[in-house]
């Protein structure tokens, strides 16, 4: 049986502490979810900042928002021009499919993110000296999932995939408690082997965990997100 997204209000934050129980999951046996048909990255969004923003919050002129898949997926920061200074790294700021603010910091060097946003808000420059820089953000491959879990199989343009390779594709849900900005995605991620079209769907068995720790963090939604 196929569990349908829920649909979140972005600006509004449904995010649960230490949540054991949701009609979309069946908690004693697997849950079936479409991860949604992804597009190709397409082109990526600019952000220009002047010499006077670093350190400051600019947003993007129109908030980039990945309805193409329900639970979001991760982001790739590019570089036209970079601010200066070895300590330079860049924040995304935005919130994920549950409305809940999401900040992630990534070096220039590996500027491959690792949470699964639904909208991006916007960037801000960490260290560096106050230079004009141009970047990007652009989607990534990883695709964000509902519940924090264990994808016991996975499907991809109605074909299932064996089980080392679903192994390789699969990133474990972050536990660190309280999250970072550099830390992983709470619920988890996963890596389609497929080209993203736009018409090829992927479909994952979740074996949900409603698991939290000492300090009663975690559930269904995983540890609350970084921001800032």
């Amino acid at each position: 049986m196929f569990r349908p997204a829920q649909n979140y209000m972005q600006g509004i934050n449904s995010y649960v502490p230490a949540m054991q129980w949701s009609a979309s999951v069946d908690v004693q046996a697997g849950s079936i979810f479409s991860l949604g048909r992804p597009i190709a990255p397409g082109t990526p969004t600019t952000v220009t900042f002047g010499a006077n923003d670093t350190g400051g919050k600019l947003f993007l002129p129109t908030p980039l928002e990945f309805k193409d898949t329900p639970y979001g997926r991760n982001v790739v920061v590019g570089v036209t021009t970079a601010p200066t200074g070895p300590a330079a790294s860049i924040q995304v700021f935005g919130e994920d499919y549950l409305g809940q603010p999401v900040t992630e910091q990534v070096v220039l060097a590996g500027a491959t993110g690792k949470k699964a946003f639904y909208r991006v808000l916007g960037m801000t420059i960490v260290g560096g000296s106050t230079v004009a820089a141009v970047l990007t953000v652009v989607r990534g491959a990883l695709l964000g999932l509902p519940f924090k879990g264990t994808i016991e199989y996975a499907k991809e343009n109605n074909a299932q995939l064996d089980p080392g390779t679903l192994f390789a594709k699969c990133v474990a849900p972050d536990l660190t408690d309280p999250a970072t900005a550099t830390s992983g995605d709470p619920r988890g991620m996963y890596t389609p082997t497929m080209t993203p079209d736009g018409i090829k769907e992927a479909v994952v068995c979740i074996r949900v965990d409603t698991g939290y720790n000492a300090n009663n963090n975690g559930g269904l939604h995983g540890i609350r997100h970084y921001n800032v």
